[in-house]
């Protein structure tokens, strides 16, 4: 039996085409900061595209508070509101940085 090959470059353009390039970029940097799973060259095809899937998400997840932090900045109360999408941003780049991301979805 042959073992499928995720084909980074393809997947690398289609994205680059789609405008996701800054955060493709985003995606591999975090992934190497924090010893993603889908790096290593001998993880299983499903588990790689599943952990790069996961890595997508949360780069997406992170520009998407970041902008919400934006749009909430010094509005009138909002204060709450900010505060709760800071930490969660905040929360998610430590949990990216640290690697402690790849815990939440051992087995996946």
């Amino acid at each position: 039996m042959t073992r499928a090959r995720l084909d980074s470059a393809a997947l690398r353009r289609h994205l680059a085409q789609s405008g996701h390039d800054a955060l493709v970029r985003e995606v591999e940097k975090a992934a190497a900061k924090s010893g993603a799973p889908f790096l290593a060259a001998n993880a299983p095809l499903a588990e790689a595209r599943v952990r790069w899937s996961q890595a997508f998400d949360a780069s997406t997840r992170v520009a998407a508070l970041e902008d919400a932090l934006s749009q909430a900045r010094g509005v009138p109360g909002q204060d709450e509101a900010f505060r709760r999408l800071k930490a969660e941003r905040d929360a998610l780049r430590r949990a990216i940085k640290a690697g402690t991301i790849w815990e939440d979805s051992a087995g996946a």
